[in-house]
């Protein structure tokens, strides 16, 4: 009798996974994946797992057309481009697009890749932004992203992090490049940590005109606030601000209340929604629109 020796699962995952990465490189593969998932062949279960990569064409929500690099280690790629933007932030990235289109200036406080730097200069060709993003892995890809769309001309990037204050930090980096935070995590210290300089809103901005600003520094929002207080006082602008959970909202929304944005509104699905207290961010959803007056709902 002869028998047939089982390969070790151990040893067989390995080549799949192989398998898997040099299929993934196939800018065909990609293509036939963007395709079947814009149509709604591909299912979510099966997408957000894999990840693009190069530089693709996404669509604003008017319909114009700009380009995305995705760099290697870009893991907020997936939803952005095999969706063409639709499940990518869509309870707040068309909402954005319209307060950009008269916006004279925006301060995009961490700014990642830069897909908002390039919705606002999409939006609007006299607007000019100031980009801030200490990570020097997504700072390369915000440039190329600029580069490649023609918009280095508008656009300051600011290699530091922000903060009430500046100095020095260390900034810690995980494993995703998505997520650098100055607060240090001893239960996940992540795969690197850098050493950054840190500015304020004030000193990025300086005397420019600022009508529009967006907020993603991983739990440090209200520092990010207090830092801007002479450009808040001065411009009034529209202040969208992510909140992971409720203790986050209750800081963020204190601060805004000292500086005078005593309107805090959800951006849900359906729209901006006022926040009551006791309102805990969902799981999905997590940005907020802070205003000096009522925001028309």
């Amino acid at each position: 009798m002869t028998t047939t020796a089982v390969p070790q699962l151990s040893h067989v995952k390995p080549v799949l996974r192989g398998a898997r990465d040099l299929l993934m490189r196939s800018r065909t593969f990609q293509r036939a994946v963007r395709a079947g998932t814009v149509r709604g062949h591909v299912p979510l279960t099966v997408w957000q797992h894999l990840r693009p990569t190069g530089v693709w064409q996404l669509h604003a929500p008017d319909g114009s057309t700009f380009h995305y690099y995705c760099g290697p280690d870009d893991v907020l790629a997936g939803p952005v481009v095999w969706t063409d933007l639709r499940l990518w932030e869509e309870a707040t990235h068309p909402l954005f697009y319209r307060l950009a289109r008269t916006a004279r200036g925006f301060l995009d406080a961490g700014a990642y890749a830069g897909l908002y730097t390039l919705l606002a200069c999409q939006a609007n060709p006299r607007l000019h932004a100031i980009s801030v993003e200490p990570n020097p892995v997504a700072a390369r890809m915000l440039r190329r992203n600029l580069d490649v769309n023609g918009f280095g001309n508008r656009v300051q990037v600011v290699g530091k992090a922000l903060s009430d204050a500046p100095g020095q930090a260390r900034l810690t980096v995980q494993e995703r490049i998505t997520t650098a935070t100055l607060r240090g995590d001893a239960a996940n210290p992540g795969r690197h940590s850098v050493d950054v300089e840190v500015s304020t809103a004030d000193m990025a901005v300086g005397d420019r005109p600022i009508d529009l600003v967006k907020i993603d520094v991983e739990g440090l929002e209200p520092e990010v606030l207090r830092g801007m207080a002479k450009t808040l006082a001065a411009h009034r602008p529209i202040v969208i601000a992510e909140c992971l959970d409720r203790p986050a909202l209750d800081r963020l929304r204190a601060t805004a209340a000292e500086l005078g944005y005593h309107h805090v509104h959800h951006l849900a699905p359906q729209g901006p929604v006022p926040v009551s207290p006791g309102f805990a961010p969902p799981r999905r959803h997590q940005n907020f629109l802070l205003s000096t007056g009522p925001f028309p709902t």
